[in-house]
């Protein structure tokens, strides 16, 4: 297994890297509560999709729950939506965070993940809850794509990153567990490496 340690910036994905989600449980979830078409929630991802528009903050939580109704039978509350979309976020394992607050010590870590405000007050939330803490606080800056305008794997995202933080690409190192999003961290000259979760690779085994 590859070690990073040598590597003096990491910028970690979020979701499916440091918290474990299951999106079949969302299309599950949306299912229950009336979603006919499954496949729209595939098709929604698209550019200009209804969940890709949510993520890059084009359009807020309430509208985002009106055009969700358009496709669901029936009538649902903004709970049973909220619900639904939030039942793909489990949990984070606190050895994660620690393994955050060692790298903390000799490296300068971030977080770039592709998420949305309805996600982000749950695991938030979450966060504090079960482990008591602050997420932010484990990382120099967190960027998330719905306050940027950009979502992954736009090169975009990645190259304002680096510019921000004054980072030199090819001494930061981008972990994620979507090869599509790696590859275009690799397309701006940073390091990278896929999270390869079907092979049942962990953060906890690069470092």
């Amino acid at each position: 297994m590859q070690k990073y340690n040598s590597i003096p910036n990491i910028v970690f994905d979020f979701g499916g890297v440091l918290l474990n989600i299951n999106t079949d449980q969302a299309v599950k979830s949306f299912k229950e509560i009336g979603l006919t078409d499954i496949d729209v929630v595939k098709k929604e991802y698209q550019t200009n999709g209804l969940f890709d528009r949510l993520e890059k903050g084009i359009i807020n939580a309430d509208q985002f729950r009106l055009e969700i109704r358009e496709h669901i039978v029936g009538k649902v509350t903004d709970e049973q939506i909220d619900a639904a979309w939030n039942s793909m976020l489990l949990d984070l394992p606190y050895e994660r965070l620690e393994m955050l607050e060692k790298l903390k010590k000799n490296h300068r870590i971030f977080l770039l993940s592709n998420t949305n405000i309805i996600h982000w007050e749950a695991y938030m939330g979450m966060i504090k809850n079960v482990h008591g803490v602050c997420l932010s606080d484990f990382f120099e800056n967190d960027y998330y794509s719905h306050n940027m305008g950009l979502r992954k794997p736009d090169p975009q995202i990645y190259t304002t990153l680096l510019k921000k933080e004054g980072l030199i690409a090819s001494e930061t190192l981008f972990i994620d567990d979507m090869m599509v999003n790696t590859d275009a961290a690799k397309s701006v000259g940073m390091k990278a490496h896929y999270l390869n979760l079907e092979k049942g690779e962990t953060i906890l085994d690069l470092f």
